[in-house]
């Protein structure tokens, strides 16, 4: 089994920032047999499920303002038809209405980090939308868990903690705002415990309006963990921003 993993991306100028994060996801090493990527990012919603199934895909510049690298850099690793139709089979399997997506490219949620952990772009990466609820976030990781067997990779994409808020006003290394800390403290023992169903009471917890005024990048967690179905383990953890809490897991070790 390949773990699935859950990637905190920040913003996107940590693709070029010297910081901790960008040093996690350049050191994340990625298991031999892998043969394609499968991202489910914050930054793309759509009900029913989508499933990117061309075998070229477009770097999206899905952000303003981080200068004209970024917004020139291109992220070209193939897409991965054959699987990406296994995953079509797989959720419809499932009881899942998937639905082809042939155009759409890679928005930054995925880019990003895998310019950091595959900058060769050797390895087919291929994005599969985030559902519209919570439940619904789990019931596509249980879904995708099948794939993880067959040497795909999974990752959700998004930001434990994600105040953009409280970003706008903190430098890169400024120490952690209380109330990110706070959230992340009081979410900690349910992703430890793995278990997805643990995480869904996340809105009562302390500050979450303020960490996720909108819930996507959240998301992208429930989908791993129930993806893994198993053991967590922190691979990396530091902050951003002051606000956005730089957390890569690994579920189902």
């Amino acid at each position: 089994m390949i773990a699935p993993l859950f990637i905190s991306h920040g913003a996107p100028d940590v693709l070029i920032t010297p910081s901790e994060s960008h040093k996690a996801m350049a050191d994340l090493a990625l298991p031999a047999d892998v043969r394609a990527i499968l991202i489910v990012s914050a930054h793309w919603e759509a009900d029913p499920v989508r499933v990117q199934t061309g075998a070229e895909l477009p770097t999206i510049h899905d952000f303003r303002g981080f200068g004209p690298v970024l917004e020139s850099t291109l992220y070209e690793a193939p897409g991965a038809p054959d699987v990406a139709d296994t995953v079509l089979e797989t959720l419809r399997s499932a009881g899942l209405n998937a639905i082809a997506e042939p155009v759409r490219g890679r928005d930054h949620g995925a880019w990003i980090p895998m310019a950091l952990i595959r900058p060769e772009a050797d390895i087919p990466v291929f994005q599969v939308s985030l559902p519209a609820t919570d439940q619904a976030a789990i019931a596509l990781g249980r879904a995708l868990q099948p794939l993880s067997e067959q040497g795909v990779q999974i990752i959700g994409s998004g930001s434990l903690t994600h105040s953009l808020r409280l970003a706008f006003s903190h430098d890169e290394y400024d120490p952690p705002h209380p109330a990110a800390q706070a959230f992340r403290s009081a979410i900690l023992p349910a992703i430890e415990s793995g278990d997805a169903e643990a995480t869904v009471n996340w809105q009562a917890l302390p500050f979450s309006d303020l960490n996720h005024p909108t819930p996507e990048h959240f998301r992208p967690l429930l989908t791993a963990m129930a993806a893994g179905g198993g053991k967590a383990e922190c691979l990396h953890t530091s902050w951003s921003r002051g606000s956005l809490a730089m957390d890569i897991w690994r579920f189902g070790a």
